[in-house]
């Protein structure tokens, strides 16, 4: 296999790829990186499901214990499967350009469609859905509670109406789209201030929590009294027993229902993934990969941990438990204004300066809303590799000379995310669906690529490093603990019927919506080989070279 990376501009002409070079500069710095995956990770939405789903759904497991196995899992898959791979092929596309390459074309391309057609048409929709529906109406409660300002109250009630999401839900996805069109050094700058908000309000969290957290229950009683409705804190356990939650018993640590946690955990963990897929826009890429990624992981993992710490320390795990024992409850059981009630509002409840509130808000919404930008940007770089190797039409390849952003792919994309915003709010069944099966099976088929990149391409993986652990390539090792980790992960999902309830993995509609982006897949690949033949290009040998930066 030889290195065909070009310099000059994004020309089309003549070989086996579709231009000589994707016309993108590298300007993303070991911090965009990094942030870019921890937000991708996302501590504020992760801990919300985390503690309101978790102990209600598995209440003899430790969220502690099974927040450090993830973090562990994924940050040994990642230091040697994904960062190795990015360090010797730093190029857009990431884990399509890894796979296709060190594995087979065919099952390259089939993870990289799967994982586009969910980017585009589910996750950029759903973190502006996810902000409307549940971020801002929580916050705008909190505060309307400690002001005595109703209409505050009754516009986070208005905002979450459908027709509202949607209005707004359309706002936020073009704003974002118009972002990353006019360059990216313009997204980054943006990206550092919306993370200083986020992780702000972590940190305010925890700081409430450390100082004043044994006040939550009076503080949750008082709430009530404001608001004329809801549970009291000492009422919810009971009502919560009473609907048929069983709380943790006295027999101690459960490693079983420690491990079915792990899907909760790995919406924190799972996703640093992110700076693989620019690879061709990261400086340094053979170090800074290794950093962002792995140290993605265990700043998110320890935050979470040190989150579930403070948080059982103050409230236990049988309250939470009976706290998610009503969430997503169309009939609001709890009595709340706002529901479903996640960490982010009971922690909001210890302080009644509504600057603090509003930062925490502000930071909550800031988790809700970029996962939006960055899937654009890693589904229009799956789109930039297909059009280099010559699978999709050239147009979605371009870039522009002026702003060194492939416009037409983003444009694309934010049409696609207005289709998701859609089909979250008039499609109940939509939710997850498969989203996370679709992630697990990528991280899977990487994992098995990591362990064949040493052997399929030897002087590509030594110019990575070559390191191995007592004479196994490390990279191997590490695929395999992935294949192993990941896949009973995956036999958990499909086979433990609480999982199931919550996720909706074997429900009809997830296997057609799953079974349909693989069918499509695959017609695409067949319809798209055949194509190029016809023009007398074979595609097979743009998957024999590196593609061009």
């Amino acid at each position: 296999m030889q290195d065909t990376m070009a310099v000059g501009g994004g020309d089309r002409g003549p070989g086996v790829f579709l231009r000589r070079s994707t016309g993108l500069v590298r300007e993303v710095s070991l911090v965009d990186a990094t942030l870019m995956n921890s937000i991708g990770m996302n501590v504020g939405i992760g801990a919300f499901f985390l503690f309101l789903q978790a102990p209600a759904a598995f209440p003899n497991g430790s969220m502690l214990v099974a927040v450090i196995l993830g973090t562990v899992i994924m940050a040994f898959t990642l230091l040697w499967v994904y960062s190795e791979f990015s360090a010797a092929m730093p190029r857009s596309g990431g884990d399509y350009v890894f796979v296709s390459r060190a594995l087979h074309p065919f099952l390259g391309w089939l993870l990289a469609w799967s994982q586009g057609i969910w980017l585009i048409f589910f996750w950029i929709g759903f973190n502006a859905w996810f902000a409307l529906t549940f971020a801002i109406p929580g916050s705008l409660q909190v505060i309307a509670s400690v002001t005595g300002n109703s209409g505050l109250a009754d516009l986070g009630t208005t905002i979450t109406q459908p027709v509202w999401v949607f209005v707004l839900g359309s706002l936020i996805n073009i704003a974002f789209g118009a972002l990353l069109i006019f360059g990216g050094q313009g997204y980054w700058r943006y990206q550092k201030v919306a993370f200083a908000f986020a992780a702000g309000s972590v940190v305010i969290a925890m700081i409430l929590l450390v100082l004043d957290g044994s006040s939550i229950p009076q503080a949750w009683d008082a709430f009530v009294a404001k608001a004329g409705s809801g549970l009291k804190f000492a009422d919810v356990i009971p009502a919560a027993q009473a609907a048929g939650y069983t709380p943790p018993s006295g027999g101690g640590f459960d490693l079983t229902s420690t491990i079915l946690m792990l899907p909760w955990v790995f919406f924190v963990v799972g996703y640093a993934q992110g700076s693989a897929q620019i690879g061709g826009e990261v400086k340094r890429a053979s170090t800074n990969q290794y950093i962002a990624m792995v140290g993605g992981v265990l700043i998110n993992g320890a935050v979470l941990a040190l989150l579930v710490i403070l948080v059982t320390n103050v409230v236990s795990q049988s309250w939470l438990g009976a706290v998610g024992t009503f969430a997503f409850n169309p009939d609001n059981p709890l009595g709340f204004p706002v529901n479903p009630v996640g960490f982010n509002f009971i922690v909001s409840l210890l302080t009644n300066n509504v600057i603090i509130l509003a930062i925490i808000g502000i930071g909550f919404v800031m988790w809700a809303v970029n996962g939006t930008p960055l899937s654009e940007l890693q589904a229009t770089r799956y789109m930039l590799a297909w059009s280099i190797d010559r699978m999709i039409p050239p147009q979605l390849g371009d870039v522009s000379e002026k702003y060194h952003t492939p416009v037409k792919a983003i444009v694309f994309a934010t049409i696609t995310g207005e289709i998701a915003i859609a089909a979250l709010i008039w499609i109940p069944q939509a939710s997850l669906l498969g989203a996370l099966i679709a992630q697990l099976v990528a991280f899977i088929v990487v994992s098995i690529a990591g362990i064949a990149f040493p052997y399929r391409l030897p002087a590509l993986w030594q110019s990575a490093g070559g390191r191995r652990l007592f004479g196994v390539p490390t990279v191997t090792l590490a695929g395999i603990g992935g294949v192993v980790c990941l896949g009973y992960l995956m036999y958990l999902f499909v086979t433990n019927t609480v999982l199931n309830a919550t996720f909706a993995v074997t429900r009809d509609i997830s296997l057609w919506v799953m079974g349909s982006v693989i069918g499509l897949g695959v017609i695409w690949y067949i319809g798209a080989y055949l194509y190029n033949r016809s023009r007398g290009v074979d595609v097979t040998l743009a998957y024999a070279e590196i593609p061009p930066e």
